[in-house]
């Protein structure tokens, strides 16, 4: 049941990111983990969420 609250907040956050990462990998400068740096926060970020909820399973 709490699954779902994870993939409700990375469904959007991944149309949201996505593009951003596409333009950042089409981009030739920059640093090569650049596209990387989004993806890292939203998995932080669904950490946080799962993590509020406690070890109630």
């Amino acid at each position: 049941m709490y699954f779902h609250r994870v993939l409700l907040l990375l469904i959007p956050g991944l149309y949201i990111i996505l593009p951003l990462i596409i333009d950042w990998w089409q981009q030739l400068e920059g640093p090569w983990y650049k596209p990387f740096l989004a993806w890292i926060l939203l998995v932080i970020a669904a950490f946080a969420v799962d993590r509020r909820r406690g070890r109630n399973v």
